[in-house]
This record gives C-alpha cells, sequence and structure tokens, in this order.
C-alpha cells in the first residue's frame, strides 16, 4: 500500500515516504474546481485526435492504442502554471533532487496530459528517468540508497483514479532494485486516488499505466521535475507558443529554463 498525505502534512514527511517507497499519494492536493477548469481547457484539443495517438504523431505499444496524449500544455490552459507552481510540489523536489547538492536547482523536464479510454491495457512497466538512463544508471551507482535521484514525478488525477478504470501500477520500493529485476503479481500496487489528488514517484520506481474495464475515461495530468543542468525532454518553446511562455510569471519561466538573456552560467 502507498502511503496517503494531505496539503498540510510536512514535506519531510512526504519526502521520507518517497524515500522509503518510491512513491506516496498526496489526497487533495488540486481543488476540484480547478480539475474541472484544466479538463475544459483541454477537451477541445483532445476531441481532435484519435485514440491511440498523441498530437505529436506518436503511435506504438508503448503508448497504448486506447490513449490520448496532448503535449505544449501551457498554450492550451491559463491554469498550467497554478500547477506548476504549487509549492507542495515545488518543495517536494527541491528537497529529493538537490539533498546531494549535485544541482543548483531544478528545471521542468516535461508535461503530459495522459487519457485512458475503456479497454485499454496495462502499459509496460517502466521508469521516468530511464529517459537519461546513461545519467540514471551513474547517478544510482555512485549514490548511497535512496539518493541520487534526477527526477521527481507528480501524475495529478483530473479524474478519480480506481481499481478498474486505469490506476497507475506502482512497484514500492523499486527504485532501489538492480538493472533489469521484473515485479511479480504480489510486489504491485494501485495507486487509487480522488480528483484532485496527486502520486508522486522517484523518477526511477517501476510504474505502469493500469488496465481500464470500464466505460469511463481516466485523465491524468503528468509534470516531471528534474536536476536543473539534464535537458529537458520537452522543449517548451517548441510545443507551446513563445508568446504564452513569455506571458508566465518569472518564477514559472525559470522552471521553464527561460531566463532572462537567454544564458545560464551554472545550471
Amino acid at each position: 500500500m502507498l502511503k496517503h498525505f494531505k496539503n498540510k502534512d510536512t514535506i519531510s514527511d512526504i519526502c521520507q515516504a518517497i524515500a522509503e517507497d518510491g512513491a506516496c499519494i498526496v489526497d487533495g492536493l488540486l481543488k476540484e474546481d480547478l480539475c474541472d477548469e484544466l479538463s475544459k481547457d483541454f477537451l477541445g484539443d483532445l476531441e481532435k485526435i484519435d485514440w491511440g495517438i498523441d498530437e505529436l504523431g506518436y503511435k506504438n505499444e508503448f503508448y497504448g492504442d486506447q490513449t490520448k496524449r496532448l503535449h505544449g500544455l501551457f498554450s492550451r490552459s491559463t491554469h498550467m502554471e497554478t500547477v506548476l507552481t504549487h509549492p507542495l510540489l515545488l518543495g517536494v523536489s527541491r528537497q529529493i533532487l538537490l539533498a546531494d547538492d549535485k544541482a543548483r536547482d531544478i528545471r521542468l523536464s516535461n508535461t503530459e496530459l495522459m487519457v485512458l479510454n475503456k479497454n485499454q491495457k496495462n502499459q509496460v512497466f517502466h521508469s521516468d528517468a530511464g529517459s537519461w538512463h546513461r545519467v540514471q544508471k551513474r547517478e544510482k551507482l555512485e549514490a548511497s540508497p535512496g539518493k541520487g535521484e534526477i527526477l521527481v514525478s507528480a501524475n495529478c488525477a483530473l479524474t478519480d483514479f480506481t481499481e478498474n478504470n486505469g490506476a497507475t501500477r506502482v512497484v514500492p520500493g523499486s527504485h532501489l532494485w538492480e538493472a533489469g529485476r521484473e515485479p511479480t503479481e504480489a510486489e504491485i500496487c494501485l495507486a487509487i486516488m480522488k480528483k484532485g489528488s496527486a502520486l508522486l514517484y522517484s523518477g526511477n520506481v517501476l510504474h505502469s499505466g493500469g488496465e481500464n474495464r470500464t466505460d469511463d475515461i481516466r485523465t491524468g495530468l503528468y509534470l516531471g521535475y528534474a536536476i536543473s543542468w539534464l535537458r529537458p525532454i520537452e522543449n517548451q518553446l517548441v510545443t507551446n507558443k513563445p508568446e504564452d511562455i513569455f506571458a508566465l510569471s518569472a518564477k514559472a519561466q525559470q522552471l521553464l529554463d527561460v531566463v532572462p538573456g537567454g544564458f545560464t552560467v551554472i545550471a
């Protein structure tokens, strides 16, 4: 079972749970009306693409044949800045990623809206930090257990995540495993949570989208916070309209690696 926390709980307690289990759930991270506004903002663009493909044209078994995915979310919803700069998300990410003095700050790697339709099957297990697999391997080898994190992921539930509609499958403790180990059924748990809650997890923990056996659509909003010297997966000035990025606050722009003069001396 994953530990559950509230917004009022301390960042240290949440980080401790992630260090021990690789993941935890924060109930009520986002207000339900904010989730509804986000969903409304994304609806029109979701309706323009077919199941099994995202708007960038990716279509393969990993993404799933009954999913839809959106990127460039800051041009799709003005409410994205509220999520990006959420004090708890930033606090947890900074405490975990900057703890071993291997980076000076954090940056957003990417955002993604992930929608699971009826009959979507279980996704293959993976770790998000595997996008930088060479760095991930080196950091895990050099660091003490539970350290060496390069990414903190957040999957915010814009709809309820239930046992039957595709709640994310998580393997607690797998962030400490040797490479190549596969989980048994007994080691897998489901991130069951209400709309507005968020699954926070280590970039090294094994997880996957679950199977949707209902007629409901399951919608999750993903944000990945990385150490500042990693190249982000998403180039926000390409996937979004540049004028939308420059309209964000200075705090948000810095998280998107947009800084005055366009030059970072020390990452």
